[in-house]
């Protein structure tokens, strides 16, 4: 196989290596005849006036290297751009231009591969006591994206564990990320003359502890909306005087340079401590979507409102929902119930179109006592407090619309009635 000619063995390899480089047409190349390693995949005799030299040549960067039979495969082995992947075999992981792109979800591989991120989510909700929502929090997407893109850039030997902080040190990064999105919202905050604050107050039951929250609103130069939350803290001052509401309020805008005016808006509840606490060097507007809130709950609660028939029917609606819960039945149904919270804005209709959702379904999940004295209720009845939720910035149309809709007519079931006077006489 490495037989050579008087005349060839005179080639040196820098002269056989300037020949093969230059395309020289007297050389030639071939495999030897009867190899069987797979090294040979990479590598080529070399043939000079068709002859046979102690010569071969790699396929991939055209280097000469001086071979005999008898070396077998270790000159090949030895060399370094072997150990080199060529392009065409680099692996799927390696970022191209093109994977900085949207890549559409017809792949083949795409429903396998979400069958098993979808059974992973399923076990990190069950094994880690998290709710199912938490997979579509913003916060776990952005995760989940820093983890494919470590994915497509490393190796997959690498565990995962040793890619996840510690707890302890996710605890010590809180504080450093908070004070540096918080500078940055201050230089942001700089370039801005026009805002509107929304500001409210709260108090945890259990602790007692009382809580104020103010997020910034303003529209920037390409006329989109942008919301940003100043704070959500414990509320330190003595009482909840008017002054004192302010005084929070100022002292929260002033970290981020920002001072109210007679120009600037501020959102808040009807309360009168709200009220005199931004009637000067401010513009307060009372917020319609608490102001709605309220109204449709004390429709339903309050003992002192003639709206007796539809109390009873919140309150056997309500006693369902309760049931359902404590009996453990929820999982039997098609969809989620959602019981009456005083806390939650919208509660009522929250829980009303919750149990209109599954009212067919009832009669399976409730004991034949329950079906007795619950299941009278009139479906259509339960339709008729099951209108949609007003967004904030729909607000305004909404409020007109229940203003013309609480107008009484000779239609109107008497169920609706005393709710509609209650509205009437409140004045939206």
């Amino acid at each position: 196989m490495s037989s050579t000619n008087s005349s060839s063995s005179t080639l040196s390899k820098a002269d056989l290596q300037v020949l093969v480089t230059s395309n020289n047409p007297l050389v030639s190349f071939a495999k030897p005849a009867g190899v069987r390693s797979q090294c040979w995949s990479n590598y080529t005799q070399v043939y000079h006036e068709n002859i046979p030299l102690d010569f071969i040549v790699c396929l991939q960067c055209k280097t000469v290297l001086k071979w005999t039979s008898g070396n077998g495969t270790r000159v090949m082995n030895h060399h370094n751009c072997i150990k080199k992947k060529p392009l065409s075999e680099t692996p799927n992981r390696q970022r191209t231009v093109s994977s900085y792109c949207q890549q559409s979800s017809s792949s083949t591989e795409c429903p396998l591969i979400k069958k098993r991120i979808t059974e992973a989510c399923v076990e990190y909700c069950a094994v880690d006591g998290r709710s199912f929502e938490s997979v579509t929090g913003a916060g776990f997407i952005n995760l989940a994206k820093q983890l494919i893109s470590a994915g497509a850039t490393i190796d997959t030997s690498v565990s995962a564990s040793a890619l996840l902080p510690h707890p302890s040190t996710i605890s010590r990064n809180v504080e450093r990320m908070y004070l540096d999105l918080k500078k940055q919202l201050i230089s942001l905050c700089e370039s801005i003359k026009f805002f509107c604050i929304t500001c409210d107050f709260w108090s945890e039951k259990t602790t007692g502890i009382h809580y104020g929250g103010l997020s910034l609103h303003y529209v920037d130069a390409k006329w989109q909306l942008r919301v940003f939350t100043l704070a959500c803290q414990a509320y330190d001052y003595e009482s909840q005087h008017a002054i004192n509401l302010r005084a929070f309020v100022n002292e929260i805008l002033e970290e981020f340079g920002l001072y109210l005016n007679d120009d600037i808006f501020i959102v808040s509840d009807n309360e009168n401590k709200m009220k005199s606490a931004f009637k000067e060097d401010v513009q307060r507007v009372g917020c319609s979507a608490h102001y709605l809130n309220k109204i449709l709950q004390h429709a339903f609660t309050k003992d002192d409102i003639k709206c007796d028939v539809a109390q009873v029917l919140f309150k056997t609606v309500r006693s369902i929902v309760t049931k359902i819960r404590q009996c453990h039945t929820q999982s039997l149904l098609s969809s989620y119930v959602q019981n009456y919270s005083d806390t939650r804005f919208n509660g009522v209709y929250i829980m009303f179109n919750s149990l209109l959702k599954v009212y067919y379904e009832l009669p399976t999940v409730l004991t034949d006592e329950y079906k007795k004295h619950y299941l009278k209720i009139d479906r259509d009845t339960l339709e008729l407090f099951c209108e949609k939720t007003p967004t904030l910035h729909l607000v305004i149309p909404y409020k007109q619309f229940l203003i013309n809709l609480s107008s009484i007519t000779d239609n109107d079931d008497q169920l609706i009635i005393p709710l509609k006077m209650i509205i009437v006489i409140i004045k939206l």
